[in-house]
């Protein structure tokens, strides 16, 4: 997961925010939206129960085959894995891809999604990141339902994340996530990274949760408590201090609700080992976010990413494929994989 500048563009205004996420190491605004959208041909419009809350799914790189998925969950018991990242092609066409490269039923990622489905798990669709051109810029509204029906229907799920770190239009994505959900029932958690330990969500941020509610549509929050500075007090408590002010950016829209269930539709993702920015999580800094979000019974937990989860590299480096501190291959997985109950 990476830190940057970010912006989501309205029809009111240009917005700026500042941190993110990625495969570890941004682009134009999207057309303005139509006001409707269709449901992707292969759903039915009146399939709407949404899935439960995967309460631990950590992050993979699918694309990059630098992770054994069976070996993880046979060594862990860890079967629920959020997929990342699919975006348009490499073109920049309105064309749902893995990585922005990889053909969307590729039979390394579907052998991959095999896995998951073997070892009695389940797998989110995470479209976004850091880099790469995003669907949600690329297509219309109602492209935008049906590349996301896609990517869902080649992963043989129904759990969709959308991690929005650049620049789109509020309306299109707002109004392409409540016609998905009404057409087919996906579960939905919109992915966004914090501003600091007290700030919280960027104003950004908060727009497209405003416009995702102002649709109706049931979505969960997953805050990006990674890539910010920490002065002091430990960066464990950072993380958790950062997770408690995006609760309140939901108390702010979601006005109804009491604090159990704004808990309830809140997660949390950081950045084992060595963050791009800010600070370092450790296992110790793990074990306290794990103890504040099994007290406040936090909807979910996940991480960036299984792929880091190693000792490969202890020199304090920034790889997709180690943590960069010292530590027992798949020891966050195990952490993380508690939480599940």
């Amino acid at each position: 997961m990476a830190s940057h500048r970010l912006a989501y563009v309205s029809a009111a205004a240009l917005l700026m925010a500042v941190s993110g996420c990625s495969s570890d190491d941004d682009k134009s605004t999207a057309t303005p939206a139509p006001s409707s959208a269709t449901a992707p041909a292969s759903t039915s419009a009146s399939a709407t129960t949404i899935p439960a809350t995967l309460r631990s799914a950590p992050y993979v790189d699918v694309v990059s085959g630098s992770l054994d998925i069976a070996d993880v969950a046979a060594k862990t018991g860890q079967a629920d894995f959020t997929l990342a990242f699919v975006l348009a092609d490499s073109a920049g066409a309105c064309t749902p891809t893995w990585g922005g490269k990889t053909a969307i039923g590729d039979s390394t990622v579907a052998a991959s999604i095999g896995e998951i489905t073997t070892a009695g798990g389940s797998a989110i669709v995470a479209t976004g990141g850091a880099t790469g051109t995003y669907l949600e810029s690329a297509c219309t509204q109602d492209q935008l339902v049906t590349a996301y029906g896609t990517a869902l229907d080649a992963a043989g799920s129904n759990r969709l994340d959308v991690d929005i770190e650049q620049s789109v239009t509020v309306e299109t994505v707002a109004g392409a996530l409540a016609a998905l959900q009404k057409a087919r029932g996906t579960a939905i958690t919109v992915t966004l990274p914090v501003e600091g330990i007290t700030a919280g969500l960027a104003d950004p941020g908060i727009e497209l949760l405003q416009a995702v509610e102002d649709t109706g549509a049931e979505v969960t929050v997953n805050a990006m408590t990674m890539n910010f500075d920490a002065a002091g007090g430990g960066w464990g408590r950072a993380m958790t201090t950062a997770a408690e002010a995006v609760k309140d950016d939901l108390d702010s829209i979601w006005t109804e609700k009491s604090d159990a269930e704004l808990y309830e539709m809140l997660g949390v993702t950081p950045m084992i080992g060595v963050n791009n920015s800010g600070g370092t999580t450790k296992s110790a800094d793990a074990t306290y976010l794990l103890d504040w979000a099994a007290g406040k019974d936090l909807g979910f937990v996940r991480f960036w990413s299984v792929n880091r989860d190693n000792g490969n590299c202890t020199d304090g480096s920034v790889a997709s494929n180690c943590s960069g501190i010292s530590q027992t291959t798949y020891q966050f997985t195990d952490q993380f994989h508690d939480y599940a109950g």
